[in-house]
């Protein structure tokens, strides 16, 4: 059936009884969306707030600094290249009551394909999608580094989309998010386990519709003790530092 024709015919005579048949008679072949996964968002005006710790090992002793972070996207613009832009700017406060001061400005460059981050004029791939277990990908490859564009420093963990549920943090309760994925080192990039005592790497996890949730760097020399005597081995720092983020809060300015 001439589907024009026959609208238009039943208009003219008001049979609008007719329409739902003329429109029945037409196949539609009805298409379901994929659903849209960003695990780095960026909205003006939008933050988010981030408990910080730095640990220094010295002779087995941890020492401890804590302070907070907070990065809001604070307007969207256009860059050299004719693509959108967002800037970022991460600020600082030893406390919950003392005043944020700037610390840097950031851009990020979110796309269908990936998440390009812009630090003291070095962009990084944070982010490729589609996000799926083991892919791996350079972070260095648009900023001139000399790895190799096939080089992998960065690859996602064993699964994505899997819930995740950050560490209580001072008054901040233990949080869990349905939809993450972790980032982590490469052979490439780092390696988590240097040799049976040293360890290095950076682990970050991100959840869907919220963006990075736990950041943490860690380097490490450790050594094994049998402090009861049996055939348990633990595993102490003996020097080493970290650097936690735990995000704790999240909305708009």
């Amino acid at each position: 059936m001439n589907l024009r024709f026959g609208l238009l015919s039943a208009l003219k005579s008001g049979r609008w009884l007719a329409l739902p048949l003329l429109l029945a008679g037409c196949r539609h072949e009805s298409v379901v969306p994929n659903p849209v996964v960003d695990y780095f968002p960026v909205v003006v005006g939008t933050y988010r707030t981030y408990a910080v710790t730095d640990s220094v090992w010295t002779n087995a002793t941890p020492a401890a600094t804590s302070y907070q972070f907070r990065e809001r996207v604070s307007e969207q613009f256009t860059d050299a290249a004719g693509k959108p832009a967002y800037r970022l700017v991460r600020s600082k406060r030893a406390s919950a009551s003392a005043a944020w001061v700037d610390d840097s400005v950031l851009v990020v460059q979110p796309s269908a394909q990936a998440v390009l981050l812009t630090r003291n004029n070095v962009r990084t791939v944070e982010l490729i999608y589609p996000a799926r277990a083991g892919r791996g990908w350079n972070v260095n490859a648009l900023n001139g580094s000399p790895d190799t564009i096939t080089s992998q420093t960065r690859i996602y963990g064993p699964s994505v989309g899997t819930p995740y549920t950050t560490p209580a943090s001072g008054s901040q309760p233990a949080k869990t998010y349905d939809n993450t994925v972790l980032t982590k080192l490469t052979l490439d990039g780092g390696i988590e386990n240097l040799n049976a005592l040293n360890q290095m790497g950076l682990r970050q996890v991100y959840a869907n519709g919220v963006g990075l949730i736990l950041r943490r760097r860690f380097s490490f020399a450790t050594y094994t003790t049998n402090p009861d005597g049996s055939t348990n081995l633990f595993k102490n720092v003996q020097s080493g530092t970290a650097h936690d983020e735990v995000l704790i809060d999240s909305g708009t300015i």
